[in-house]
C-alpha cells in the first residue's frame, strides 16, 4: 500500500490511497545528522530523526544512521562544565561537557554509528580533515555490513551536504536528499560559492516547512524537485475521546517548549492580562530556561502567583494530561522550522494558537484547526483569544475535532510514509 499526500490549497493535508507495488520493496536507507538523540536517559537531544528512522525499520527497510557528533577543543569543555546551565538556558541546546568517543549501538532495530567530528569552533566549519576520514569509517562499515545504500538523506547543512554529495560518488546508484530545518544562513557561512556545485549534486532537497522552501528558493531560484519533511505524533498520543466541551470561554492555558527569547513565552502573560482585567485565567509553562526569570518578573508585576504555574521539564507523556487539562496552547515564536508540540497540543484537542509565516503555517488553518499570530505580537494575541471566547461552545469544539483529525493524518507512521515516498518518487 502506498501513501500519498498532498497539500490542498497549500494549506490542508489530504491522504490519498493507492497501489504501488514499489512500496513492497525493501530499501536501504543511509541516514545522517549532526542532530540525533543518545540512547541514555540524559542529553537525549532532539529525537526527530530517530522517529522517522524507526518507522522505516518497522515498515521492513533497512536503517543505518550516521551520527555526527561535533567534538571542539580541550578549553571549551573547560567552559562547558562551568556553565552548563546557562549555556542550556540561554540556548536550548544540548551542552556537552566531555568529548564524545563515539560508538556503535543499535536502538529500536535501527543501526547507528556515531563518529565525533572536530571543529575549532561552534557553528563553524568541521576541518576536511575529520570529514575525508569520516567518509572513509562510513564507507568501510557498509561493506563490513554488506549494507549499499538505495537512498542517502542528510538532515542540517554542516557537514551533510558534503558528505552526501561526496557518498553519491561512491554509490552513484543512489538516491540522494538533503533535508534544510532552517538553517539557511549555514550555506553562505559554510559553503561559501562553492555550495551552487553541491546544489546540483543533490538529487532532492526537502525542508521543514513551506516557508523555509519558500526563503531557501528565494536565494537560489525555483527547485525541480522538492519536498516538505513534516512530522507526526504517535498515534497513541492522539485521544481517543475529547475531554473538552468548550462550553465556557477559554481561562487555561499551557505553553510547552523552551523557555527561549525567540519563543516569547513571556509575551503570553501581557496578552492574557490584556484580556482578563479579573484575572480569571490559568497558564501552565512547561520547559526550563533563562525567560523563566522574565516570566516570574510579570508574575510579580501583576500579582500572578496563583495564575501563573511553572512546571518545570516534563516527560513527553506526562504532558497530554496537561493538555487534557488545558483550552488552548499558546506558543507565538520565530524562527520555528516546524513545531511538534502545536501538533501534540492538536492532538490531545487544544485549541492552538502558532505563530503566522513559520513553520506551522500549512498544517494549521487560522481559524478552522487552530489559529494564527504574528510572532511576539501580543496585541494581536489578546485579539485572538477574545475572538475565540466570541465564538458559541459549538464553534469552538469544532475547531478542536478538526486540530484532532489533522493529528489523526500527521501520526509517525504517516508522516515517514510520506517522507519515504517523497524520496523514492522523483
Amino acid at each position: 500500500m502506498f501513501i500519498k499526500y498532498f497539500i490542498q490549497k497549500d494549506i490542508w493535508l489530504n491522504i490519498i490511497f493507492s497501489l504501488n507495488e514499489s512500496w513492497c520493496i525493501i530499501m536501504n536507507i543511509l541516514l545522517l545528522s549532526t542532530i540525533y538523540p543518545l540512547p541514555s536517559k540524559e542529553n537525549r537531544g532532539t529525537s526527530v530523526c530517530h522517529y522517522f528512522a524507526k518507522e522505516w525499520v518497522k515498515e521492513g527497510h533497512n536503517v543505518r544512521v550516521v551520527h555526527y557528533q561535533a567534538v571542539y577543543p580541550f578549553f571549551f569543555y573547560w567552559a562547558a562544565r562551568v556553565a552548563q546551565n546557562l549555556i542550556a538556558t540561554k540556548t536550548g541546546a544540548v551542552v556537552y561537557t566531555k568529548r564524545d568517543r563515539g560508538a556503535q549501538y543499535e536502538w529500536d532495530g535501527v543501526q547507528v554509528l556515531r563518529i565525533p567530528l572536530f571543529k575549532l569552533i561552534p557553528h563553524g566549519k568541521f576541518l576536511s580533515i575529520a570529514i575525508n576520514k569520516s567518509i572513509k569509517e562510513i564507507i568501510k562499515n557498509n561493506a563490513e555490513n554488506s549494507f549499499i545504500p538505495d537512498i542517502i538523506v542528510g538532515h542540517f547543512p554542516n557537514p551533510q551536504i558534503a558528505v552526501v554529495a561526496r557518498l553519491k560518488r561512491v554509490y552513484s546508484s543512489a538516491t540522494t536528499a538533503i533535508v534544510i530545518h532552517g538553517d539557511l544562513d549555514q550555506l553562505k557561512s559554510i559553503y561559501g560559492e562553492g555550495f551552487k556545485d553541491f546544489y546540483r549534486k543533490i538529487d532532492l532537497w526537502g525542508f521543514r516547512s513551506k516557508k523555509v522552501r519558500g526563503d531557501f528558493e528565494k536565494k537560489y531560484g525555483k527547485l525541480r524537485h522538492s519536498f516538505i519533511c513534516y512530522s507526526g505524533v504517535p498515534a497513541n498520543y492522539i485521544t481517543e475521546s475529547n475531554t473538552h466541551s468548550f462550553k465556557n470561554p477559554l481561562n487555561k492555558f499551557i505553553y510547552v517548549g523552551e523557555m527561549i527569547k525567540r519563543k516569547y513565552p513571556a509575551e503570553i502573560i501581557e496578552a492574557l492580562v490584556n484580556v482578563y482585567e479579573d484575572k480569571n485565567f490559568r497558564i501552565d509553562y512547561v520547559g526550563n530556561g533563562r525567560e523563566l526569570e522574565t516570566i516570574k518578573l510579570k508574575m510579580e508585576k501583576y500579582l500572578l502567583q496563583k495564575q501563573v504555574v511553572i512546571c518545570g521539564r516534563i516527560p513527553r507523556d506526562e504532558i497530554k494530561a496537561k493538555y487534557d487539562n488545558a483550552d488552548c496552547m499558546i506558543m507565538i515564536s520565530r524562527g520555528e522550522a516546524y513545531g511538534l508540540v502545536y501538533l501534540e497540543a492538536m492532538a490531545r484537542g487544544c485549541i492552538t494558537i502558532a505563530s503566522r509565516g513559520e513553520g506551522f503555517d500549512g498544517v494549521i488553518e487560522d481559524g478552522v484547526n487552530g489559529f494564527l499570530c504574528e510572532a511576539g505580537n501580543t496585541q494581536e494575541l489578546a485579539n485572538i483569544i477574545r475572538k475565540i471566547n466570541a465564538l458559541t461552545s459549538e464553534e469552538r469544539l469544532a475547531i478542536s475535532e478538526k486540530a484532532i483529525e489533522t493529528s489523526r493524518r500527521l501520526t509517525d507512521k504517516n508522516a515517514a510514509d510520506l517522507y519515504l515516498n517523497n524520496l523514492i518518487i522523483k
